[in-house]
């Protein structure tokens, strides 16, 4: 089957270069998760679908996020397993049409039912893809650069966070009939168009390719990686042949199904530790802040245009602190800089719950302005510490024989955690205010002091 990932080009690149194409998928699911944030905040939009006037308008709205998240719960362990039996570059490949054809569909919605039912389509397509990504760049990056490469993804995730929220901005303006949010919508189709035209030419993961011997185009993936003028006779390409086939002879002889993720005591415990790592990431409330961002900041005091404004401005925030996270990751370690991640994002959320109780409604600039300090306060911790750490943890806590089925459970988390906060936001935020921010504060701080006991740390492990 002439297909993705089958065909080697016979010039090298760097695994830089190699790393940072994959990535499309990791803007692909930053830019379809954040563009509800400002399609929410266009006026014409929700006068479109009748949301500013109905009477279940929270539950709706709920339900626009929590079947995307839902979406993406199943399609990350679904392309776990297509990644398994297929390779990672045809489920990669999968995963971007399926993203295409869902962009597509909410960018011609005519009805809210057509709406919610594309970005169920988008939502499986990005849970596959924020999956696949991190797993294939752990297979293809040396142990001594993992952190950084695999960094890459949680970066580009800001990427497409960012795009997403100027984009939008820059479309509020726009006073055409559906131009306020068609086009943003349909703009997402891009980034995985161009990871489906251009997977082809990037390297299929040599794990898989050995895990199902296909040890010649293993052997030329590792050379054109570790391709390097100082080693014309490819000996460190040749050393990490040698050493992947013999783990995977080795763990042939180990559990591998799916049953054995829950019934091997210590692949339990991993299960355990994965599921928690993306879980905690999502119940900091950051994914709460960037799709209703334009609400929270309307409830400072601020218009529609600046609220999209603070909203853009925010994810650029986080797009330098990301940068900075995946940095970090092999000087200082994962679990004590996500520790410091999470009780930074505790302490945010009890000064944007001070504020907006003492200072929400009102005119007082000061108050509300403290109020968004401490919404970009939790990003800076979110970003700089958890983001990018969250997705290499999750991924290098399996054995690499495990680590496609492992790491999609690792994922699962993530959208357990989106899933329960997004669609449990707008009603929170009608009926108790405030104190919703409490909540998620609770939350993370349990989730830091479960990290600090019981987490193992993960830096330089092969």
């Amino acid at each position: 089957m002439a297909v993705v990932g089958l065909f080697e080009p016979p010039n090298a690149a760097s695994e830089i270069q190699i790393i940072a194409f994959a990535t499309f998928g990791s803007i692909t699911y930053g830019y379809c998760s954040a563009i509800i944030g400002s399609t929410l905040g266009q006026p014409s939009f929700l006068h479109y679908f009748g949301l500013d006037t109905a009477n279940n308008a929270a539950a709706l709205i709920g339900a626009i996020n929590g079947l995307f998240q839902g979406g993406g719960l199943i399609g990350t362990l679904t392309f776990g397993a297509v990644a398994d039996k297929f390779g990672r570059c045809k489920a990669m490949f999968l995963a971007s049409i399926l993203a295409i054809i869902g962009g597509g569909l909410q960018a011609a919605s005519v009805r809210l039912a057509m709406y919610l039912v594309a970005r169920f389509l988008t939502g499986l397509a990005i849970g596959g893809l924020v999956m696949l990504v991190p797993l294939w760049q752990s297979e293809v990056a040396p142990p001594h650069a993992r952190g950084l490469l695999v960094g890459l993804h949680g970066v580009s995730i800001l990427v497409g966070y960012s795009s997403s929220a100027w984009v939008g901005f820059g479309f509020f303006f726009v006073n055409a009939d559906g131009a306020q949010w068609r086009p943003p919508l349909a703009i997402q189709c891009l980034p995985p168009l161009i990871l489906a035209c251009g997977v082809y030419f990037i390297p299929e993961s040599p794990r898989w390719l050995i895990d199902n011997d296909q040890h010649e185009r293993a052997e030329a993936v590792l050379q054109r990686i570790y391709a390097d003028s100082s080693d014309p006779d490819n000996h460190a390409a040749k050393a990490e042949f040698a050493q992947i086939r013999a783990q995977v002879e080795l763990e042939r002889h180990l559990p591998s199904s799916w049953a054995s993720l829950f019934t091997v005591p210590h692949y339990r415990k991993r299960a355990l530790i994965g599921f928690t790592t993306l879980l905690a990431g999502q119940l900091t409330g950051t994914t709460v802040i960037n799709n209703y961002g334009p609400s929270l900041y309307a409830a400072l005091g601020h218009g529609a245009s600046a609220s999209l404004a603070l909203s853009a401005g925010w994810l650029t925030e986080g797009l330098v602190c990301n940068a900075i996270n995946a940095v970090l990751l092999d000087y200082v370690g994962r679990k004590w800089l996500m520790v410091t991640g999470l009780i930074g994002c505790a302490i945010s959320l009890l000064g944007v719950s001070v504020m907006v109780a003492l200072y929400g409604g009102t005119t007082n600039k000061g108050g509300n302005s403290a109020g968004v300090f401490f919404l970009y306060l939790h990003l800076t911790f979110y970003a700089t510490c958890m983001d990018a750490s969250t997705y290499v943890y999750g991924s290098e806590i399996w054995p690499t024989h495990l680590r496609g089925k492992g790491f999609a459970i690792s994922c699962a988390g993530l959208f357990v955690g989106s899933l329960t906060l997004l669609e449990a936001a707008p009603t929170a935020f009608q009926t108790i205010g405030w104190r919703f921010y409490l909540i998620m504060m609770a939350f993370t701080i349990i989730c830091a002091i479960i990290f600090a006991l019981f987490f193992p740390e993960t830096k330089g492990m092969t």
